[in-house]
């Protein structure tokens, strides 16, 4: 159970964080027209699009992939945040959205790009290992959401051509991957 969006998303008491943190796709369709798909189907799972000066280096060094990224929750920090108000056990305040802890911050990156089977899109999330705590699979229920909104979308319209969850992106120059936001975008 989740309420808001983007930074001001919170993570209800029991939710289960079991999920993915990504997907690999293949699809018939051009590269740009299949980042919109995911992007929309990324902030339709609560992400928001990344206002900071990463998009624009996220741009310059993605090629020959088309890319963007989105981000949901915020770091922890000031004088309450290592110290909760209230334990999820405390009835009522656990039903208040206003008091359930903020999704650990994650970056998510979705791209896409021409290859000989089709377009490749890829989406993962990289939760900020610094700021995320124990708490790094806040995002999972909703990569798996935007991966199921993806699978339907473009097996309805009959362009999916292959598609796999990811527990890592294997290649290095994806903008996805975990080397890539690393060094091109100081991701930690």
């Amino acid at each position: 159970m989740y309420s808001g969006n983007g930074r001001s998303a919170r993570i209800g008491p029991g939710t289960d964080r079991r999920g993915i943190r990504g997907a690999r796709l293949v699809v018939r369709a051009d590269p740009a027209e299949a980042l919109q798909y995911a992007i929309t189907a990324l902030r339709g799972a609560r992400f928001a699009l990344d206002t900071t000066p990463r998009q624009p280096r996220l741009m310059a060094a993605a090629a020959p992939w088309v890319a963007q990224a989105l981000t949901i929750g915020r770091p922890a920090r000031g004088l309450w945040a290592s110290t909760p108000m209230f334990e999820y056990g405390d009835f009522p305040m656990n039903m208040i959205p206003l008091f359930w802890p903020r999704v650990a911050l994650t970056l998510a990156i979705a791209c896409a790009r021409n290859t000989d089977a089709g377009t490749e899109l890829v989406i993962y999330a990289h939760p900020s290992m610094l700021r995320a705590g124990d708490r790094t699979n806040d995002s999972g229920p909703l990569m798996a959401k935007a991966y199921t909104a993806l699978q339907r979308r473009f097996g309805s319209s009959g362009v999916l051509l292959h598609h796999e969850p990811l527990d890592r992106v294997t290649d290095d120059g994806c903008p996805a991957s975990a080397p890539f936001v690393r060094r091109q975008l100081d991701w930690s």
